[in-house]
């Protein structure tokens, strides 16, 4: 098959997936397209017990003396609340809902490297397992688990010695490739503080606890966190976004509440400023009589690319030919960084330009042009990694 018929093939793919975005855990259609796509090239798809989403892989043919290894690469699939205003023929039909970040893209670059590796197999040993994993963009939580940690827990990835994984971006045009190492996005954690003070009028306010003085002490404490605490030269963004206290003029409430988000790119920042906050919510519990209440939900960590795997994708890149240029500095998040945990990897970015449409927004859409040099360099850095592994026996 040419270059020209398999970017044509892969872009009417990207379409109707772009036409089809569907809700995080909901992705009911879009596995029922892949797993058809997948069935009628012959590639495996591995039972995992994921109800959206799912993992295949390609074995090699070649004979090989010794360990046979497993890389995985990786493409999300869900869809964004978001109506749609892109203006593009090949718009949502799914109202209220759009790929405003991209999944569309990536998942069909991940799909596209599997049909090639599928091409490939006398070309290499080994195992390349491929996600297409479920609900990158919920909202985890506690009870809620974001789609890469239910992906790692059906166990059907625990043989993968090496993760790579590609998401779009508008930070670049059509054919940039962004590839780095060390952090790639921020840890995103979430803080909460309930004050318990003593409610009273306003015109005796000396029998009452304010609970409003101790929120405007915590949050001159907290947002000098990131100027007198952390390392100048650490990424890191420590924000209050939300606070509410009181329903009138002339009273002063019993409770407050006070939350916000952190996000840092380094392990030890994360926990150093976990306990500042702590530390400070003590200290102004006592400087002000209030009872205060401090809970922290860990959400996901930084993506941190491997240094030397990250050389490894910067020169398979470029024996491509492709232009490959360092990342934009980003503290979103991005729960590729689980996979990492398990095992080192590499995260890259593919320029898809329009970035005067911002990501996540009602009038985004990945331009096309680069999905078949995506797929590839996606397909050959699985071969490339599985023969660098057997070269390192």
């Amino acid at each position: 098959m040419s270059k020209d018929v398999f970017q044509k093939e892969l872009e009417e793919y990207a379409k109707w997936f772009h036409q089809h975005p569907e809700a995080s855990y909901k992705e009911y259609e879009t596995t029922k397209k892949i797993t058809q796509i997948l069935n009628e090239n012959r590639i495996e798809i591995l039972p995992s017990g994921l109800k959206t989403g799912l993992v295949a892989q390609v074995k090699g043919n070649r004979e090989i003396e010794g360990k046979s290894h497993v890389v995985a690469i990786r493409g999300d699939i869900d869809g964004l609340p978001i109506k749609e205003e892109s203006g593009v023929s090949y718009a949502s039909v799914n109202d209220g809902y759009l790929h405003g970040c991209g999944h569309d893209y990536n998942m069909t670059v991940a799909l596209g490297a599997a049909l090639l590796l599928e091409k490939r197999r006398d070309q290499f040993s080994g195992t390349v397992k491929i996600i297409f994993q479920p609900a990158e963009e919920v909202s985890a939580d506690k009870n809620v688990p974001t789609g890469s940690v239910a992906v790692l827990r059906t166990g059907v990835l625990d043989d993968v010695e090496v993760f790579f994984g590609t998401h779009d971006s508008n930070a670049g045009e059509s054919g940039e490739y962004f590839i780095g190492a060390g952090p790639q996005s921020g840890a995103v954690d979430k803080y909460s503080l309930q004050i318990h003070g003593k409610g009273s009028h306003a015109a005796h306010a000396n029998i009452g606890i304010s609970p409003i003085r101790p929120v405007a002490a915590l949050i001159e404490g907290i947002e000098s966190i990131s100027t007198k605490d952390v390392d100048p030269t650490h990424p890191r963004a420590i924000s209050v976004t939300h606070i509410e206290a009181g329903s009138t003029w002339n009273v002063i409430p019993r409770d407050a509440f006070l939350e916000g988000t952190v996000r840092t790119a380094y392990a030890e920042d994360r926990i150093l400023i976990h306990d500042r906050i702590r530390d400070i919510a003590k200290g102004v519990s006592l400087a002000y009589g209030a009872e205060i209440d401090f809970d922290w939900e860990y959400g996901s960590p930084s993506v941190y690319n491997d240094p030397k795997w990250t050389l490894f994708a910067k020169d398979v890149a470029r024996s491509l030919g492709l232009d490959v240029h360092e990342p934009v500095a980003s503290l979103g998040g991005e729960d590729f960084s689980y996979y990492q945990q398990e095992a080192p990897g590499v995260f890259l970015n593919i320029g898809v330009g329009n970035g005067d449409r911002p990501m996540h927004g009602p009038t985004f859409y990945p331009k096309l042009d680069a999905l078949s040099d995506s797929a590839e360099l996606l397909s050959r850095l699985a071969q490339s990694a599985l023969s660098h592994l057997q070269d390192e026996i």
